[in-house]
């Protein structure tokens, strides 16, 4: 049996697909890729299944090979080109999870919808499964985020190989930027973090002026750290030499956490460990 391949629809499908999932992927990860960048790993992941599928006498396995790995890796490598060996992989395992949510819905919509039953699956249809796909996967994104900002994690605080491990609210109201560096500032409590300083000035002071605390203007000892590692739900997130600022107080009735950190840092997706 011979078929009819048009290799402009192919393309189309494909990119849009490829696309799709690509923005998914930048959205979920919190990364910084460009349009630009990602719209290119569309482009290459629609000519590559264009390449595969028109070569004649092409083994099954290489198929699956080029499609479900090389062309995956090099089409996250291109658009997400500061990512790290882990993860590139922990974005492929996103990308087939997308295409797997994305099918099924594609499958949903071919059995339940008379308009797509009686024409087929064209164009259109793969239109609308990719929106349908964009909304559920980015409204549980949000819900997740808004879960993880606004809740209390036990933080590690570590100064020249000395540590502590406080109790740090995540705040969405904290939008403190050290002036000079713009780096995040969060905030905690000075007596938290006399036993890691052990008496010693640390280098590096910066004066970081807030609005906040009880002060319509104010100003925090602000230094850097040698590193944070917050520990969430089911993720650890280190975060090298961050800027923290000194509150001389308690930040919490009953001690319930001793540092607030800036919303920012528990979406730095790239610094996981």
């Amino acid at each position: 049996m011979k078929y009819k391949l048009y290799i402009d629809v192919f393309f189309l499908l494909n990119f849009f697909m490829d696309t799709l999932l690509l923005f998914l992927i930048r959205k979920v990860l919190n990364c910084t890729a460009t349009h630009v960048r990602v719209l290119s790993g569309g482009v290459f992941g629609a000519v590559m299944a264009c390449v595969v599928t028109v070569i004649p006498s092409v083994p099954v396995w290489i198929r699956l090979l080029a499609g479900y790995g090389l062309v995956s890796i090099c089409m996250i490598r291109i658009s997400f080109s500061g990512m790290n060996f882990r993860m590139v992989l922990r974005a492929a395992i996103y990308l087939y999870g997308f295409a797997f949510l994305f099918g099924g819905i594609l499958l949903i919509l071919s059995v339940q919808i008379p308009i797509f039953r009686k024409s087929g699956m064209g164009l259109p249809a793969v239109c609308i499964t990719g929106m349908i796909t964009y909304v559920l996967v980015a409204g549980f994104h949000q819900r997740r985020q808004r879960r993880k900002r606004g809740c209390i994690l036990p933080v590690k605080v570590v100064w020249n190989g000395r540590e502590a491990v406080v109790q740090a609210l995540v705040d969405t109201g904290n939008s403190l930027y050290e002036p000079i560096s713009h780096k995040p500032v969060s905030i905690i409590e000075k007596q938290a973090m006399e036993a890691v300083f052990a008496g010693v000035c640390p280098a590096g002071f910066r004066a970081i002026p807030f609005h906040s605390l009880g002060k319509a203007h104010g100003i925090l000892n602000g230094y850097e750290l040698t590193e944070l590692i917050i520990f969430g739900e089911n993720e650890k997130i280190k975060i090298e030499r961050p800027m923290v600022g000194l509150f001389d107080g308690n930040l919490s009735a009953g001690a319930a956490y001793q540092m607030i950190l800036h919303p920012t840092l528990t979406e730095r997706q790239e610094e996981h460990l």
